[in-house]
């Protein structure tokens, strides 16, 4: 490589990691600003923080993303389990596909399509009404487990087809083989494998669904109290400004988002243990 190219790259790459720099550092320290008020210590902001409105936020927020990942990792995990038990290749390849476009699809695109097919006068909402049966409000607390359950599904296929990919066939035929059943072998051998890849993969889902703000705040306007939610009202909402309150909102999720991670790298390392043996 000659001298000028190197330099030229050098320069994408810190130019790349500055860019990366000031959107993950720059924010990390307008955090401080959450103990500091008035050029003193204070926990003010941390007051204001635990009232029960942001609070109940809090909990919405927790408890949406722990059963749409819940649900979304069991299903996921069966399909994944389907594909690889699946002997044709071309349906492999559609399913696969399909899921990693629909993982990636969510935010306001999401929204439109789930209100023209599912809101109040959405296409199957009016075919519901015309056969006098009961209609879908994906605008309720239950509603919204369907919208992310659209995201949360696919991605937990792709996320779960390389770990039943590290299950090899000739394990279930050598268990067969020795008067095991198929439910035998999976009990005893497939599950205890799969299953720090399962628990990643949900904390995954789990992170993915807690920080979601778009295509919740899409679907409702904003009128579902959510963490997300909570915080982008404190620094774009028309009533109220309070940064600082956001910033401690923003904290409190990192702290979610940050457990969450721990628990993840501790169930890779679970999951390489696994491969070894």
């Amino acid at each position: 490589m000659s001298l000028g190219l190197r330099w030229v790259s050098l320069g994408i790459a810190l130019a790349f990691g500055g860019f990366l720099l000031l959107f993950e550092v720059l924010p990390g320290l307008l955090l401080a600003r959450v103990f500091w008020n008035e050029g003193q210590f204070s926990l003010a902001s941390w007051q204001e923080a635990t009232r029960p409105l942001y609070l109940r936020a809090l909990r919405n927020s927790f408890e949406l993303a722990f059963y749409s990942a819940l649900q979304g990792a069991i299903l996921g995990t069966l399909t994944a389990w389907a594909l690889w038990s699946s002997a044709h290749p071309f349906v492999k390849r559609f399913t696969t596909g399909l899921s990693a476009v629909a993982a990636n699809f969510a935010g306001p695109p999401l929204a439109f399509a789930f209100i023209v097919l599912l809101g109040g006068n959405g296409f199957f909402n009016l075919i519901l009404k015309g056969l006098g049966l009961p209609t879908v409000d994906i605008y309720s607390k239950e509603g919204l487990y369907w919208v992310y359950l659209y995201f949360q599904w696919p991605l937990m296929t792709v996320l779960m087809l390389p770990a039943f990919g590290a299950i090899q066939r000739e394990w279930l035929e050598a268990a067969r083989s020795l008067g095991s059943s198929t439910w035998g072998f999976w009990w005893r051998v497939g599950l205890p494998v799969l299953l720090p890849s399962v628990l990643g993969s949900y904390v995954l889902l789990f992170a993915n669904a807690f920080g979601a703000y778009a295509t919740v705040y899409a679907l409702t306007q904003g009128q579902r109290n959510l963490l997300p939610l909570q915080i982008g009202f404190q620094v774009g909402g028309d009533i109220g400004y309070n940064p600082v309150l956001a910033s401690t909102l923003a904290l409190m999720m990192a702290l979610v988002l940050a457990a969450s991670l721990v628990v993840y790298r501790l169930s890779r390392r679970w999951a390489a243990r696994m491969e070894q043996v």
